[in-house]
């Protein structure tokens, strides 16, 4: 790493805060549940007008067979394997409700599966699924089919039907290789376990392996996190993404099982992750936003160079889909510059779609504002960069006009050499890409009109 790129912990301490990760704008906690089934037809309806533009589609498996006590997706724990069948007949309803409303609409570049735990289906489950999708939608030859899978129950089998299936990315659930660090967090997968199924993925030519990391867990030091980055870096991933844990036992009952004593301290997490940064970064990966790291060569960086990099719920990605349609319980779509998601409780899903074939419970209809913000916003998560004359293009407004001085704005950014204003655009340094969710919280309306109001967020840093 060179002196420019290196995390003062001073920085770290400074800007720590809660704060959105904008995978979406307006953020969540914003949205009303005054959005309904209904808008979500009208949306569908319209989008099925721009018959040219793909589409990206995201499933969403719920089921595990445990939950790991620092889980914060909404999952189903169960052993009742009789549940994940009758979940993907319904599964195949909202899919013929939703294709239908989109008309010719069908071209699709990004799929992917999230969870839960999508491998907890059976590959008889997973075809029917797949059968569903492609008698209804038709998937780009270079579409990127990806899928997240936990080592611990993700069989070499189950592997080589995905990758016959068309799947070309995959990510893995690591988080740390400490043992201690596991048993406190309840999740147990030694590296070895690890380690296999990466090599199998690579035999069978996935073009992109990710794995994820999560600083801040019960029992972790600097030391042992340092021996679990230098175990994935001899593992090569194409993409890493390095989390920070979000401790919310009030928010979510199954954390009580950490024992707050035993996360690291603060000073400790920030050094923590000044590590991993320093780590990934000297080893040749380029920073994809705060927490993501990916090899030169990977498309993300290449995407970032050219300044083509989107990202979404689903994470960061190069394929220009405009729109996203989610199927599954707690699924978020987003059609017609306008969020939707589904009921987050697997009893209310089923019965919303056994009665209307879609179980959208909330959402938000993006404004004139929200769309130029969401822009700004979303330039500065992917790219690092905003040119000026690009939102001129696009909104016909010119930043300075529409938003202020851009000195008074980010001036302490700006002093602490995390951001850089040139007369065309704004740069975000190398140092600034850590704290590149403080730089577009300036730019949230819906903080900046209720400060003293918190919803729950994770923390910056």
């Amino acid at each position: 790493m060179t002196p420019a790129t290196l995390v003062p912990v001073e920085l770290l301490r400074k800007y720590d805060r809660p704060g959105p990760r904008y995978t979406s704008y307006p953020t969540v906690p914003v949205w009303s549940d005054r959005i309904g089934p209904d808008d979500y037809a009208t949306a569908l309806r319209a989008a099925s007008q721009r018959t040219t533009e793909p589409l990206a589609l995201y499933c969403h498996v719920p089921f595990c067979r445990r939950r790991c006590y620092y889980c914060g997706c909404n999952t189903v724990v169960t052993k009742d394997r009789s549940r994940a069948a009758g979940y993907v007949e319904i599964l195949g309803r909202e899919i013929d409700t939703v294709a239908a409303m989109l008309g010719d609409r069908r071209q699709v570049s990004l799929l992917h599966f999230g969870g839960g735990t999508p491998t907890y289906l059976t590959i008889e489950e997973f075809t029917k699924l797949l059968d569903y999708l492609r008698s209804h939608f038709a998937f780009q030859p270079n579409a990127e089919l990806s899928i997240e899978v936990d080592p611990r129950v993700t069989t070499f089998e189950q592997i080589d039907f995905l990758a016959e299936s068309g799947f070309n990315r995959i990510s893995m659930g690591v988080q740390d290789f400490t043992p201690d660090v596991q048993q406190a967090s309840g999740r147990v997968q030694p590296y070895e376990m690890v380690a296999r199924l990466i090599e199998h993925c690579r035999t069978r030519r996935f073009k992109g392996i990710n794995i994820d990391l999560i600083y801040g867990l019960p029992k972790q030091t600097v030391e042992t996190f340092t021996e679990t980055l230098d175990k994935a870096l001899q593992l090569r991933p194409d993409r890493v993404a390095v989390y920070s844990f979000a401790y919310l036992p009030n928010a979510m009952p199954h954390q009580m099982r950490i024992h707050q004593e035993d996360l690291p301290a603060t000073e400790v997490k920030y050094r923590i992750f000044a590590t991993a940064v320093e780590k990934f970064t000297g080893a040749g990966y380029r920073q994809i936003g705060m927490d993501h790291f990916a090899l030169p060569e990977d498309e993300l960086s290449v995407a970032q160079s050219d300044g083509r990099l989107n990202r979404n719920f689903m994470g960061y990605t190069v394929q220009q889909a405009p729109e996203m349609i989610g199927f599954g319980m707690s699924a978020i779509g987003y059609v017609n510059n306008a969020f939707f998601q589904s009921y987050s409780k697997l009893d209310s899903y089923e019965n919303a779609i056994a009665d209307k074939g879609m179980a959208i419970y909330r959402g938000i209809q993006l404004s004139a504002d929200d769309l130029i913000r969401q822009y700004v916003i979303t330039n500065l998560m992917c790219n690092f960069r905003l040119p000026f004359a690009d939102l001129e293009a696009k909104f016909n407004v010119r930043f300075p006009d529409y938003f202020g001085p851009v000195e008074t704005r980010m001036e302490g950014f700006i002093a602490d050499e995390l951001l850089t204003v040139h007369a065309d655009r704004l740069e975000i340094t190398p140092r600034g890409r850590t704290f590149v969710r403080n730089i577009a919280m300036t730019f949230d309306a819906y903080l900046a009109a209720e400060p003293g109001k918190a919803p729950t967020f994770s923390r910056t840093i």
